[in-house]
């Protein structure tokens, strides 16, 4: 197989930003695997489930208050440099503005379906301090500038400051409302770190200000956006509040301890997408036939390494959970052998979530996170009763499959991203040449 590397100043950069953001996500990776399983085994999987439970909650309604703004702000960051002041300020306020509906209504939802419980505190802690990531914005910032460094330092810094803080918790024997507590001060100290990062800036932006026209054209252009981020979160966290309600919070400690070893290698296409899009975007305006020769070497190498990392996961997967979290979590073996799948199409998503807004296409990623959702809610109600957290787990997987592959054959102008995918799937080009990077 050949592998040839064109290393033209974008490339360079791209790569330069990937390994930044590679050394960011090894760091975070091998912290979840040393301090997380420290953690869940400490608690045991029934309070290990109520945790996992709470982050479940605030994740389905967090992920709404980012209004869909992140791809069109880094977007918007690349082809309109000018007026950067203004979109920060913009989008800022507007995810300040959506976080706090966002927090209301997921400590309602909480108290409604779990009244007198522990769970609302949990969930009322978590949510208030998630107002505090309107300021991801910065991240964005530098994302588009692809200038990632500037906020990897500080955020790891961070990040390290607290798993030393979730240790010494194990150690004095603290209650699961303590490693919440912990969890929410993870999120206030990274934002922190991006607002440090940000005034630090030799070459930073005059004041934000909010621009009321510029906010309702985003919102115009984001609102399928926001649906879709809820609706994907929907088929991502509601077959863990499934399991709770039909199994009890200590099935949700099994099942969590497989997604967590299976979700990690989500970071991967992101950290990707993130580094090679906005080099990416413009291409597509100077070049378009060689942005898309490109995005396609992008998906051939995502669905080459998540199919490689789930049949790596095939035969360790017993081993790797009881070295982890120990001998009451091996029931999640078989989950994480089923659960390991969804990586291949959750590697294509990420990568075609970006190409549809880049091409104008935003109404079509809402589809696909639509059917998404019915399909694995529709599922998991079916398959849980009978099958318990493997039903869950093949919903999930199915679920993923439809919406982040089989729907784009669905529809005449999403036709072109179904045969990319198909194409990386096929493995033909592994024939023709390999990963070709001056393509």
């Amino acid at each position: 197989m050949s592998l040839r590397f064109g290393m033209s100043g974008g490339i360079r950069a791209a790569l330069v930003n990937i390994g930044w953001l590679s050394g960011d996500r090894i760091v975070r990776m091998g912290g979840a695997l040393l301090v997380g399983t420290l953690v869940a085994r400490y608690l045991g999987p029934t309070d290990f489930g109520l945790f996992n439970l709470a982050t479940a909650i605030f994740m389905l309604f967090n992920t709404s208050s980012s209004l869909g703004l992140d791809y069109l702000v880094v977007r918007d960051i690349v082809l309109l440099p000018d007026t950067n002041h203004q979109l920060l300020g913009t989008a800022f306020w507007l995810k300040v503005a959506a976080s706090i509906v966002t927090t209301l209504l997921a400590v309602l939802f909480t108290a409604a379906t779990h009244p007198g419980s522990q769970l609302i505190l949990m969930v009322t802690i978590l949510s208030v301090a998630g107002i505090s990531q309107a300021y991801d914005v910065i991240d964005f910032y530098f994302w588009g500038r692809t200038l990632s460094r500037r906020t990897v330092i500080p955020k790891l810094a961070s990040f390290l400051i607290i798993n030393l803080i979730r240790i010494v918790a194990v150690y004095r024997h603290a209650t699961v409302l303590t490693f919440i507590e912990i969890a929410a001060a993870e999120i206030l100290l990274g934002e922190l770190a991006l607002l440090l990062s940000y005034r630090t800036f030799p070459h930073g932006l005059p004041s934000w200000r909010f621009h009321l026209p510029r906010g309702r054209s985003l919102l115009r252009e984001s609102w399928p956006l926001v649906v879709a981020s809820l609706l994907v979160m929907v088929y991502m966290r509601t077959d863990q509040i499934l399991i709770a309600y039909f199994m009890g919070e200590r099935a949700v400690g099994y099942y969590s301890a497989a997604v967590r070893l299976s979700e990690m290698w989500f970071a991967i296409p992101v950290l990707v997408c993130n580094s090679v899009m906005p080099r990416l975007l413009r291409t597509r305006t100077a070049d378009p036939a060689a942005y898309y020769r490109r995005l396609q070497v992008v998906y051939n190498g995502l669905v080459l390494l998540s199919v490689t990392l789930a049949l790596l996961t095939l035969p360790t997967s017993g081993l790797v959970i009881r070295l982890m979290f120990g001998a009451a979590y091996q029931p999640a073996a078989h989950i994480l052998n089923i659960h390991v799948w969804t990586a291949v199409f959750a590697f294509m998503g990420v990568l075609g979530g970006q190409q549809m807004v880049h091409e104008g296409l935003a109404i079509m990623e809402m589809r696909r996170a639509l059917a998404g959702a019915v399909i694995n809610v529709l599922l998991n109600l079916v398959l849980i009763p009978r099958y318990g957290i493997a039903g869950s787990a093949c919903a999930t997987l199915i679920a993923q499959a439809t919406s982040a592959y089989l729907s784009d054959a669905l529809s005449k102008r999403t036709w072109h991203i179904f045969r990319m995918k198909t194409y990386a799937l096929s493995g033909l080009w592994i024939m023709r040449g390999g990963l070709n990077f001056r393509a």
